[in-house]
């Protein structure tokens, strides 16, 4: 992909790049975009023609830059791109163009060859468009990725003072999550969601634990309670491995002490006030345990006898 005027600027004259269409060497994409013929079409090129198209200084942005730097959720269907106030404001047919206040150097990347919103810059942007949930899964995939604490808190203070929006659902989350362990996966931002909005204690997240020595790493735990909360995504908690695994781990667990409730994917998908009243069951039945009580509590589990199903199985605590 080259704009016209990269093709100026390299010393390609205007009668070249004619010749060059008429024998179909280039492939007019727009009046100010060409294609080389024989590039195999794909979604980084699509954005590329969008980016120069949008002129100079444009970047790939907003849900665009989401999913160019794989950030859950965002397909990227419709392209949006950013370019400067000072710049040009001529319209593009391949793009949804923002002109935002503020667009410097420092806020702009490249990935895989095309201009991009930094992550942060992309990470404040989605979160002026779309719902809390989902910019609190955006931030913690972006802190998955690398992204630190300490560029999100320069980022807010550099931008807040511009009135940009977004900014009241980063400072939410900022307050929520700062210094606290990076969810492992969007279903453990879920639960929490779930969990806060029960009204239920707040468990700590991603916590070594054992007894002599550490047994595991788990999603969540109850530290009153002794009681270890697992989030099971389908796609590593279903092969015979898998399962094996989550056994011995799961006796490790109970060995030292903790009672461990397994949630599934689809029980949370499916049924979040089962998981709301499961978490209520497990807590007291915890109480009574820590009071020397055996106590059940009735977990849905996935099953492995038929796909997507469940099996009712009793989780002693």
């Amino acid at each position: 992909m080259v704009a016209r005027r990269q093709l100026r600027a390299a010393g390609v004259a205007a009668p070249s790049v004619r010749r060059r269409l008429r024998s179909g060497m280039l492939v007019a994409v727009t009046s100010r975009v060409l294609r080389l013929a024989g590039a195999a079409p794909d979604e980084d090129q699509r954005v590329m023609a969008a980016v120069l198209d949008a002129g100079p200084g444009a970047v790939a942005s907003h849900t665009t830059a989401a999913a160019l730097w794989g950030l859950p959720g965002f397909d990227g269907a419709t392209v949006e791109v950013s370019r400067g106030r000072a710049g040009s404001d001529r319209p593009s047919s391949l793009a949804r163009v923002h002109h935002p206040r503020l667009l410097p150097a420092a806020h702009c990347a490249v990935l895989r060859a095309v201009p991009v919103t930094t992550l942060v810059r992309t990470v404040f942007d989605v979160a002026g468009q779309v719902h809390e949930a989902r910019a609190e899964r955006a931030l913690q995939a972006a802190l998955r990725r690398g992204l630190s604490w300490s560029v999100v808190e320069r980022h807010l203070a550099e931008t807040a003072e511009h009135g940009r929006n977004g900014i009241a659902v980063m400072r939410v989350l900022l307050g929520r999550h700062r210094g606290k362990p990076v969810l492992g996966s969007g279903l453990e931002a879920r639960f929490l969601r779930l969990v806060r909005a029960a009204g239920l204690p707040e468990p700590a997240r991603q916590v070594d634990v054992g007894a002599q020595g550490w047994v595991a790493r788990v999603d969540f735990l109850y530290h009153d309670a002794r009681l270890v909360i697992e989030i099971d995504g389908n796609w590593s908690h279903t092969s015979p491995l898998d399962i094996a695994r989550d056994k011995r781990r799961t006796a490790g667990l109970v060995a030292a002490g903790y009672a461990v409730l397994p949630i599934s994917e689809e029980l949370l998908r499916a049924d979040p006030q089962g998981v709301v009243r499961l978490v209520r069951e497990a807590r007291g039945a915890a109480a009574a345990r820590s009071g020397g009580q055996n106590a059940t509590v009735s977990a849905l589990v996935r099953g492995p006898e038929r796909a997507g199903g469940y099996r009712r199985a009793a989780t002693t605590l």
